[in-house]
């Protein structure tokens, strides 16, 4: 294997220099291929270039560690031991770190984006995110900013979509109950319909991808129900969602030991949560920022995304007051 390289991973403001020996552009390479588009960029550079935080990786036959000091997150392992995307990963560990200490995060949502503003759906999986997405691109005149994966925030006075995932993630399950004419992209023969997930480029379904940044004109949590017999509208600041939304904004930096696995699939040794008092109080601030556009919208599909395509131009309506509130 060749010496060590050094790789920038960047999104937005934020830069993360990686020293390692592993093919870290190989692995982007192969994420790309399964159909996925990664939320960072990556690029070769040299040893003294410009960086928030850093990820060595020190080959060692000493099995597997790793320690995090706040700036440096170090990763001994064997190369036999360490992939190139579970370093990646690792990386963007520390890529959020970074990220949420300047008021970003990145959320487990959707994102669609028009007249140069952008609506955020929220909820739990099979709450018809990704379809809802969908309508509102093919028939509303969205274009998609980011689905599964949404990078949310910034300035608390105007938070931002910053990056998303350029890939729709189509669940079996959800399009046969509310858009079964796209279930001819699955195979004939599907044994679970729950679990059964595929990628699928926009393009395909000539769903345009937005330019980004873009700011946040509204924050849904959203609910799609063919039972409901019509629309329900209601403020989104409740605390379940206070408390599902936060559990969401530090999934990649949670206050308990951070997890990794190994090339065997095995857990890798203790590394200590990436959080830190100046992360929290930038993502309570941003939090509290996108609580100040939230709504809850729930009922049948088609209304749902019909209500939703009015909030597009709601950014500019957003009280004063709320955007100051502090936690």
């Amino acid at each position: 294997m060749s010496g060590p390289r050094y790789w920038l991973m960047s999104v937005g403001p934020v830069g993360i220099l990686i020293k390692t020996a592993l093919p870290l552009g190989e692995a982007l390479g192969a994420v790309r291929d399964r159909g996925e588009t990664p939320l960072f960029a990556l690029s070769g550079v040299g040893p003294h270039t410009p960086h928030a935080a850093r990820v060595v990786h020190v080959e060692t036959l000493d099995g597997a560690g790793a320690l995090w000091d706040g700036a440096t997150l170090t990763v001994r392992a064997d190369t036999g031991m360490l992939s190139a995307e579970t370093l990646l990963h690792l990386a963007y560990l520390v890529m959020e770190s970074e990220l949420q200490r300047q008021g970003y995060m990145t959320l487990h949502a959707a994102a669609a984006c028009r007249d140069g503003a952008t609506v955020v759906l929220l909820g739990p999986a099979g709450a018809g995110k990704t379809t809802t997405l969908l309508r509102l691109c093919r028939d509303h005149g969205a274009a998609l900013a980011g689905n599964d994966l949404v990078i949310v925030g910034g300035s608390p006075a105007a938070p931002e979509v910053l990056a998303g995932s350029r890939y729709l993630r189509l669940r079996h399950a959800s399009l046969a109950q509310v858009m079964p004419e796209l279930l001819q992209l699955f195979p004939a023969r599907v044994g679970d319909s729950w679990r059964a997930k595929l990628n699928v480029d926009p393009a395909v379904l000539k769903v345009e991808t937005a330019r980004l940044p873009t700011p946040v004109a509204a924050v849904v949590f959203v609910h799609v129900d063919l039972s409901y017999p019509r629309l329900v509208e209601e403020p989104g600041d409740t605390l379940v969602h206070r408390l599902n939304l936060h559990e969401n904004a530090v999934r990649y930096i949670r206050g308990t030991s951070t997890p990794w696995l190994l090339r065997d699939g095995q857990f890798g040794s203790y590394l200590p949560p990436l959080d830190d008092e100046r992360a929290h109080s930038a993502r309570a601030a941003t939090l509290e920022s996108l609580f100040a556009r939230s709504r809850y919208v729930a009922g049948p599909p088609a209304s749902v995304a019909q209500h939703l395509s009015t909030l597009f131009a709601k950014r500019a309506q957003v009280p004063v007051a709320a955007e100051g509130r502090t936690p």
